[in-house]
């Protein structure tokens, strides 16, 4: 059980300290707490998670953990009507739905409920913007395709295919989603190490961009599989290590776009390949897009990790209480339902 509470804890965390530094650069960062920050804070004006005590989660993990319950609901199967009913239940959770869902999410969540087709124009516009909807906001709930999935990142990459275009269907976001959910996957197998997580992501993402063009929308966007490739090689470089979290922030970004977001992810995890937790950290302290980043990176560095330490053990206390969520006891139905 400990991989798959270490990927879910480790998510949740970086979900929940990365709500403090959302919206700030990489140098705010560092000026206004004099230094990285390494522990659950409240979220102030410059964050959208205002209004957050130290220790809750935003979207990012809250979603992860509705779709995880509902995948056990339906005996650990995923399909895109569970997928529905996971995004239905949240939207009508606003603490979470009203502060922090995104505009994708927003228009999807929109379209179900009024029974469109398609989504909707933006006022104004003579066409739907669907390279705008390449969001990293299916990467980041992807995890559960890779917790049911262990080891077999070619069914979690199928799983991710559903999962994504519910919400974000377009061949970009599942690329990215892929990445994520083969990565995880494939963490999850005995003995994994960071590198081997960072070459199924890269083969997931391959795959997902090949099957997201012939079964999903092809969109103007960056190639998650080059940019993942060019964040591993900025992590490989001979500098310190802040010099090249700088360089993967200046280069590869920490926003939005999955572009973005999961290749900058990917290079964390290069640049911690010793030191998965502190992988979590940078993603923390990386900038701008910072809960989703560091949960994207958290879920994929957790799932190699076997051992949970007095210090993790402390945070998944406090992320049970604040957030009112039973995350050990999720891992252990995951767990049981996966043999």
């Amino acid at each position: 059980m400990s991989k798959i509470l270490n990927s879910l804890a480790y998510g949740a965390i970086g979900d929940a300290m990365g709500a403090a530094t959302e919206n700030l650069s990489f140098n705010q960062i560092r000026k206004k707490f004099n230094g990285k920050v390494q522990e659950f804070l409240k979220p102030d004006e410059a964050n959208f998670a205002l209004g957050n005590e130290a220790g809750q989660v935003t979207d990012d993990f809250s979603q992860t953990y509705l779709l995880c319950r509902k995948i056990l609901e339906n005996n650990g199967v995923i399909n895109e009507k569970i997928v529905k009913l996971a995004i239905l239940e949240w939207s009508d959770m606003p603490q979470y739905f009203d502060r922090f869902a995104g505009p994708t999410t927003r228009s999807a969540v929109k379209m179900f409920k009024t029974g469109a087709k398609e989504l909707e124009k933006a006022p104004g516009a003579v066409t739907v913007d669907y390279a705008s909807k390449a969001t990293n906001g299916s990467a980041m709930k992807i995890s559960p395709a890779g917790l049911f999935n262990p080891g077999n990142p070619n069914k979690a990459i199928e799983d991710a295919i559903k999962i994504t275009r519910v919400t974000h269907d377009n061949h970009l976001a599942i690329s990215g989603a892929c990445a994520v959910a083969s990565a995880i996957s494939t963490g999850l197998k005995e003995n994994s190490n960071i590198n081997d997580i960072i070459k199924s992501g890269i083969e997931g993402s391959i795959i997902g961009e090949e099957k997201g063009i012939l079964l999903s929308r092809e969109v103007g966007g960056a190639s998650v599989t080059e940019r993942i490739k060019l964040a591993i090689k900025i992590a490989s470089q001979s500098k310190d290590k802040d010099s090249i979290m700088k360089d993967l922030y200046d280069i590869i970004g920490s926003g939005l776009h999955v572009s973005e977001a999961v290749p900058i992810s990917f290079g964390i995890l290069k640049a911690n390949e010793n030191n998965p937790f502190e992988a979590v950290i940078d993603a923390v302290n990386i900038g701008y897009d910072t809960d989703t980043v560091a949960i994207i990176t958290g879920t994929m560095a957790g799932s190699i990790c076997y051992e949970i330490n007095d210090k993790i053990e402390n945070m998944i206390d406090i992320l049970e209480e604040k957030n009112k969520m039973r995350i050990r006891e999720l891992a252990r139905e995951i767990e049981k339902i996966n043999l």
